[in-house]
């Protein structure tokens, strides 16, 4: 059953416990990979042509605020779940477009196409300095903030006007996350549409088949459970 409308303020209470600990656990399950695999490869790396759209958009440093603002847009949509079902199918979508990024990353490496002279901007040395330019393709930063957006709209299609609003902001946070994403060099073009893909993939999947315990059958009544007497004949 969906559950009806709420606000808000009472969608960010609805859980917040397992929210908490769903936030730690798939944050490690995603981190501890992507980085190691930053650092540990196991196949020759390579870089990809550049399109004409790469050559279009240039070098822009600055937009690597848009770029960041990724750790607040998935978070937050996750915490606007109102139902344990959704939270575990959000989980389960998450590891599965991640795990399937991992693979893409691990045997088939790529190196983006950022430039290695860096101007004086304190976020963009922030971001090279922990994030290095491998993992390019598929682009899990498209991927992660498009699946986002497709879970908010499953979960938000009988919510309050001011919740199905923000639906729409965050659809056009993700465009601006995704041109940020060429503008800091951090992508090829063709890494975007691939992270989309994917997304899309790993949301059909989470929601194409219930989550948790099956709804028990029900139980006879006494008189439905006893068998049927047959009638007894009248004495003459």
């Amino acid at each position: 059953m969906k559950a009806g409308p709420l606000s808000i303020p009472a969608r960010l209470r609805s859980h917040w416990r397992l929210k908490c600990a769903l936030s730690v656990v798939l944050s490690l399950a995603f981190c501890v990979p992507y980085f190691t695999l930053q650092r540990v490869t196991f196949f020759p790396v390579r870089r990809l042509p550049l399109t004409a759209l790469d050559r279009l958009v240039a070098f822009q440093p600055r937009w690597v605020y848009a770029y960041q603002s990724i750790y607040l847009l998935f978070p937050t949509t996750a915490w606007l779940a109102s139902t344990r079902g959704e939270l575990a199918r959000y989980a389960r979508g998450f590891l599965a477009l991640s795990l399937a990024g991992f693979a893409f990353f691990l045997l088939l490496p790529v190196e983006g196409p950022r430039p290695v002279a860096l101007p004086a901007d304190g976020m963009l040395r922030l971001l090279h300095a922990y994030d290095r330019p491998l993992n390019a393709f598929p682009s899990l930063h498209v991927g992660l903030a498009v699946y986002t957006v497709l879970f908010g709209r499953r979960i938000l299609t009988q919510a309050t006007p001011g919740v199905r609003m923000f639906l729409v902001v965050e659809w056009a946070w993700v465009v601006l996350i995704a041109y940020s994403t060429l503008a800091t060099k951090q992508h090829y073009a063709i890494d975007l549409p691939a992270g989309a893909l994917l997304a899309w993939a790993a949301d059909a999947w989470a929601w194409r088949s219930a989550v948790g315990p099956a709804v028990p059958a029900a139980v006879p009544s006494m008189a439905e459970a006893r068998p049927a007497q047959p009638a007894l004949r009248a004495e003459l």
